[in-house]
């Protein structure tokens, strides 16, 4: 382990304090400092995820690369656990290479302690990354919760046990209970949850007797206690005799502690009135966290059969949250919910006990089709950013959906088409490809022609050839043309020929791609493509540029951009703004060059950091080393080829002119600076985050005012944050004043640096004050 260091990682912040196990987290931490697996075995409930989590809160400084946190509870397919750990730990590589393989590539070399939790329902996927890990990443140190051993070699099962509680036959003393771990739990959660609740002689005894009959089980107590603001200790523990009785779900030979657990949610569920219980059971069909809107669109549908009007789906809402059934996320200005997966899976079993599984799993799959659908028909306007962020939120769901439904069929493929969005605009294509080759290639689809089946080619297509994958990309062109002729498809056969002719301009062939976009772009507007019609633009104005035509280019994209600020479009204007950029550079009017490629940076950065980046990033390389900024170029061709690493392709995919324009830059570099300047500037850019990158190349642009056409550059929230900031507040006292959690204050900052693309909270307090004059 290294010496202190900075806190780094996602290890999240808890809203309670931690009781007891002293010992145990000293075992832990010492087995983690001697070996490099851990697991933490046990039952639902018992602790295991908040031990692990506080843990890795005393650790954190102690770790060179940060401490990491990955929740494997929504995840369903063993085989997306890299994935899973890639997401979290923000890789960007959008290659199509097996996810293992760059996982344990960006590990090799750092000193990272990852703690996956709940491994039991993904159990092989767990056991097969957490050996590689093992194998080729020397310095990565693993902290597992599970239910089960992953019989894994370097293994050392560290058995959880539950808290301490007093000693039945021991007489009780308002004295002596506060030794046991189970009554400081109860204890301080029950002041916290009824002000007025003191220990003292007159209850003592019967606190006693619940944590005894609760078996110590931190989530059983932290449930009880729930219900303490309607009853007394007494009156819980006369509801608990009838707590069995009610649901018999698991097997008699299952270990007793999982016995215990259902019986404990068992209890749980008997104390909800019949609403609260169907919710809860409708509620499972979620993965991950959801919002009031979904909880509304899936569950709250008074005019379907047995579904709850919306007001009374919030009022239920609210009462399973003050049941601790649910819990609640401050997402910025969006309050989310989460279930304990112990209460999910409880739930799923209650709703296919009814029959209701396929019916609210149909319902959840519909919902997320029809808002997808939405998105897609709207993209094309101001509200591109929030689409985007709305699909990384609810990825979890989209998932969920994905594979609820039949294996190829045309639910499958409208979603993977409705989502490219998210896979081509904010980054993340090689998710996109995974889920498209998945439910075009599944192998009990019959893989007829459709009209559904088309518009995902077409999609994968762009996808392949954005990772440089010429060959998928044909053979999915090939498949979606032979569909458009046989059902008649005008937009499939559009998309077709732009992708035909995008393509043919990767490979450097600007002939052809001319001709195909030369079509494309007529067709694309006849049957009302707009978005895609941009993006064609975008594609045969650098035709046009790379081939010397200057005028025409800018007449090209000149027309697209009018089409952009009409409907108040930032992807695609970004594009535009990056070609025009390049047009003006190839012709040496260097001012206009950077202006406009700053221009279309800062349109890009509310988007996740994509090939956009990367290519204006590129570009302004370029223009800095041809005005003689050569320590300015070296920088951003290293945070260039850093990006280029992250997205997991290469420039040389976007064809021979950009990758001679590299070539060039870097042998400019070359000649103008000593190789120790060179290397050392290059090793800088390669640094840098992607938001570091961003405010590098922004570095004297962030302050300036914003347009009056353009939409504000914080939400109200930020920019009370921002005030706060800019008066001199830590965020422990900014979440005093707005009466938040310090968590939520440290995401806001989070997400104000990255919207202004700035480093550190010494310049948001400078913007504030600057634009505050």
């Amino acid at each position: 382990m290294s010496k202190a260091r900075t806190r780094s990682g996602n290890v999240p912040s808890t809203a309670t304090s931690f009781v007891g196990r002293r010992q145990q987290r000293k075992e832990i931490r010492d087995r983690l400092a001697s070996g490099r697996l851990v697991s933490l075995i046990g039952p639902g409930g018992v602790g295991k995820t908040r031990l692990a989590l506080q843990v890795a809160d005393e650790m954190n400084h102690l770790v060179e690369d940060g401490v990491y946190f990955v929740e494997l509870a929504s995840v369903s397919d063993g085989g997306d656990v890299p994935a899973a750990v890639i997401h979290t730990l923000g890789i960007v590589d959008q290659s199509n290479r097996d996810a293992t393989a760059k996982l344990i590539e960006y590990l090799r070399d750092r000193e990272i302690l990852l703690i996956l939790d709940n491994c039991e329902h993904v159990l092989p996927g767990s056991v097969a990354l957490v050996s590689e890990i093992l194998r080729y990443a020397p310095s990565t140190r693993i902290l597992v919760t599970t239910r089960t051993s992953l019989m894994v070699t370097e293994e050392f099962l560290y058995p959880v046990p539950p808290l301490t509680i007093p000693d039945d036959a021991a007489p009780v003393s308002v004295e002596s209970l506060p030794q046991f771990e189970s009554i400081r739990l109860l204890q301080e959660r029950a002041e916290a949850a009824s002000p007025g609740f003191v220990l003292d002689e007159h209850n003592a005894a019967a606190a006693a007797r619940l944590c005894i009959q609760l078996e110590g089980i931190p989530l059983a107590i932290e449930l009880a206690v729930a219900r303490m603001r309607i009853l007394s200790l007494d009156q819980i523990l006369e509801r608990l005799p009838d707590r069995f009785g009610l649901l018999t779900m698991g097997s008699r030979s299952a270990a007793p502690r999982q016995q215990t657990l259902r019986s404990l949610v068992d209890w749980s569920f008997a104390l909800c009135t019949e609403p609260e219980r169907h919710l809860w059971a409708r509620l499972s069909v979620f993965a991950g966290s959801f919002d009031l809107t979904s909880a509304e669109g899936v569950c709250g549908d008074g005019n379907a059969e047995g579904g709850h009007p919306k007001t009374t789906t919030l009022d239920l809402l609210s009462s399973l949250v003050n049941q601790s059934v649910l819990g609640v996320e401050d997402q910025e200005s969006t309050m989310r919910f989460r279930m304990l997966e112990t209460i999910r899976a409880y739930g799923a079993e209650i709703l296919a006990l009814t029959g209701d599984s396929e019916r609210f799993r149909s319902r959840h799959r519909q919902y997320f089709l029809d808002v997808v659908t939405d998105l897609e028909r709207s993209w094309c306007g101001p509200g591109q950013a929030a689409s985007a962020k709305w699909m990384r939120v609810e990825r979890e769901n989209l998932r969920a959906a994905l594979d609820t439904a039949a294996p190829g069929d045309n639910y499958q493929l409208e979603l993977i088409a409705g989502l490219r969005y998210r896979w081509y605009a904010d980054g993340y294509i090689a998710e996109g490809r995974r889920w498209a080759d998945e439910a075009l290639d599944a192998p009990d689809d019959d893989r007829a022609p459709t009209p559904a089946r088309a518009k995902a080619l077409w999609v994968a297509a762009r996808v392949c050839l954005l990772q440089g994958d010429h060959e998928a990309a044909a053979l999915r062109l090939d498949e979606c043309e032979a569909a458009a002729t046989q059902l008649h498809l005008a937009d499939a056969a559009a998309h077709c020929l732009g992708l035909r002719g995008l393509a043919a301009q990767l490979r450097g062939d600007l002939a052809e791609a001319e001709s195909y976009l030369e079509v494309a772009l007529r067709e694309l507007a006849d049957v009302g493509e707009t978005a895609e019609w941009l993006m064609a633009s975008f594609e045969y104005a650098v035709v046009l540029s790379l081939d010397g035509r200057s005028a025409e280019a800018s007449a090209v994209s000149t027309s697209a951009l009018a089409v952009c600020r009409q409907r108040g479009e930032r992807w695609a204007r970004s594009y535009l703004k990056w070609s025009q950029g390049l047009d003006h550079w190839l012709q040496g009017d260097f001012t206009a060059a950077h202006a406009t490629a700053l221009d279309a940076l800062r349109d890009h950065r509310v988007f996740d950091p994509s090939l956009g980046t990367a290519l204006m990033t590129e570009l302004l390389a370029w223009i800095a080393g041809s005005t003689g900024q050569f320590e300015h170029a070296a920088q951003l061709i290293g945070a260039s080829r850093s990006l280029w690493r992250r997205t997991g392709t290469e420039l040389v995919a976007f064809g021979p002119k950009l990758t001679g324009y590299n070539s060039a830059c870097r042998g400019l570099l070359e000649q103008a600076m000593a190789p120790r300047a060179l290397s050392t500037a290059l090793q800088a850019g390669s640094k840098r985050s992607p938001t570091g990158i961003i405010a590098y190349a922004l570095a004297e642009q962030v302050v300036d005012s914003i347009p009056e056409d353009e939409p504000p550059a914080l939400t109200s929230r930020q920019q009370e944050i921002a005030a706060l900031i800019a008066k001199g507040l830590t965020s422990p006292q900014i979440a005093a004043a707005l009466v938040i959690s310090v968590r939520t204050v440290e995401s806001h900052i989070e997400n104000i640096m990255t919207r202004l693309g700035f480093v550190s909270r010494s310049q948001i307090a400078s913007w504030y004050i600057g634009q505050s004059r």
